[in-house]
């Protein structure tokens, strides 16, 4: 059998069986030696290498532990009672081409450390995928509030429908069962619950009912009584490994005298968990007061990634409504149209994380320099995505006529030239930094125009305006980073110009100042 150019199954095989094991074909046999407390022991496993080797590691058994040894994590639920599962031995980080598992020592003594670890009880070890040790419930997705769930340990807890088809919410407050006058069983109230338990720190991993019954206690009677009547179908168990804390979501099912226990997928919904993708300075932004003048298709998307990025106080400013003919490049789609373009915004932003308090949208224009001027002084940046030279030469005025002491930045982004280039500038500068040039606008004959809609449309496409956003959250990040990196002009060319230095595919700088005026 032979896998991906230069790798063969058959040279594997043939140096386990110089290591004592035996081949029938499809599966190796053979003893592993491995230390237990000093003193070397073996152990008799099973290999089995299948089509996808190199590219997947070869299942591997134990048949013979040889030493008594009880195995607990890092071993996948056996596909049949009374089997053992595949020892999990390496993550999905290592490629083909790095793969240690196609030479024969370097799969030995992997298995061999995996002995030792189980027997040591996988000291300091903190990972949580107890899912993987029971039966897949492949049709429910359980969500939670983590921080929620943490005072509900011991408690009956409502449940309802999800968002989408199969996902689960956990209610965030503890359900009191009502019994009813006069009769036995449960109130039709008590329905679709929950069992919340906290398991602490595990020593070993829940493979049935038996395991879960042990962990309630004195509570595992009634639980299992409302299983039995069909009221409760979830139980939630937090758990603890190492310094991770994570849950283990099951469906449980009364049939024949037995508790069919099952886990499911489940996820955390708290704003902690929401922002841990966000970036490094997600904290930092959080409390920065920013404005977007302009919420088309370059400021919606400008507003979104600063809001992903970790940005609560945002300030959306447009005074236009959402058209057809602008979802092409808008972050808001078709069910949007007739919005405000800002209001828009702000509803896509809400669909990202629902911590929008912080989140203003207005539906003015921005007419007079003394506006311009008050908006730079309400807030720490202002990000110009308006593409109109009105506008952008009001807020420049705004951002020069400051005072530099108070580290106000306005920060213009454009799309130019169909979205061969994309540019942004921030003012005021720092002392005597240059800008770019630039660059004329080219006179196009063949001008765009949409029914009811006075100005041009441009032809700048999506990506273009994805890229322009980007360039203006870069400058936006450095700035409040304090990190001064970036100069005051920054352009990228995707198609060169004829004019320098936009001449060339890439990024453009502004050149270096002369070496007298180099702010000292």
């Amino acid at each position: 059998m032979s896998g991906a150019d230069g790798w063969d199954a058959d040279l594997l095989r043939e140096g386990l069986v110089a290591h004592g094991f035996t081949d029938d074909g499809v599966r190796l046999r053979g003893p592993v030696p491995w230390r237990r407390a000093g003193a070397e022991t073996w152990t008799r496993v099973e290999i089995e290498v299948d089509e996808r080797f190199p590219f997947h590691p070869p299942h591997v058994r134990l048949l013979d532990p040889g030493a008594q040894l009880e195995v607990t994590f890092h071993v996948d639920r056996a596909a049949r009672p009374g089997a053992s599962g595949n020892l999990c031995l390496w993550d999905d980080v290592w490629s083909a081409d790095r793969a240690p598992w196609t030479a024969p020592d370097a799969l030995l003594s992997r298995i061999a450390g995996w002995l030792e670890q189980t027997a040591a009880g996988w000291p300091g070890d903190n990972v949580c995928d107890l899912e993987r040790y029971l039966e897949a419930d492949l049709t429910t997705f359980v969500l939670y509030d983590a921080e929620s769930l943490a005072r509900l340990k011991g408690h009956f807890v409502r449940t309802r429908r999800g968002p989408t088809d199969g996902t689960v919410e956990i209610w965030n407050t503890p359900h009191r069962l009502k019994k009813r006058a006069g009769r036995p069983g449960f109130s039709r109230t008590d329905r679709q619950l929950a069992w919340v338990e906290d398991l602490g720190r595990i020593r070993r991993p829940v493979r049935s009912w038996a395991d879960i019954h042990d962990a309630l206690g004195e509570r595992a009677a009634s639980v299992k009584r409302l299983i039995a009547a069909g009221s409760v179908n979830l139980v939630l168990l937090r758990y603890q490994r190492g310094d991770q804390q994570s849950v283990l979501a099951l469906t449980v099912k009364y049939a024949a005298d037995e508790i069919k226990v099952r886990a499911c997928e489940s996820a955390d919904t708290s704003s902690q968990t929401r922002q841990m993708r966000a970036g490094t300075m997600a904290p930092q932004l959080a409390d920065v007061p920013i404005a977007i003048v302009g919420c088309g298709a370059i400021g919606s998307f400008t507003a979104a990634l600063l809001f992903r990025a970790g940005a609560r106080r945002l300030t959306l400013i447009d005074h236009e409504r959402l058209r057809p003919g602008n979802v092409v490049r808008h972050l808001a789609g078709l069910e949007q149209v007739g919005a405000w373009k800002s209001a828009a915004v702000r509803n896509c932003l809400a669909a990202i994380d629902p911590a929008i308090d912080g989140v203003r949208d207005l539906t003015t224009a921005m007419t007079s320099a003394d506006e311009a001027k008050l908006l730079v002084q309400d807030h720490r940046i202002v990000v110009d995505a308006t593409g109109s030279a009105r506008a952008t030469s009001m807020l420049a005025f705004a951002a020069n006529t400051t005072n530099a002491d108070a580290g106000k930045a306005v920060v213009t982004v454009c799309a130019q030239r169909d979205g061969d280039v994309v540019r942004v500038d921030r003012l005021p500068a720092r002392g005597a930094e240059p800008l770019l040039p630039p660059l004329p606008a080219v006179d196009d004959q063949t001008e765009l125009r949409e029914n009811g809609c006075g100005s041009p449309v441009s032809r700048t496409p999506p990506t273009a305006v994805v890229a322009a956003a980007e360039l203006a959250c870069c400058v936006v990040l450095d700035e409040v980073a304090g990190h001064c990196e970036l100069p005051t002009s920054v352009a990228f060319v995707s198609r060169p110009q004829p004019e320098q230095p936009f001449d060339h595919i890439g990024l453009v700088l502004p050149g270096p100042l002369p070496q007298d005026e180099v702010v000292k």
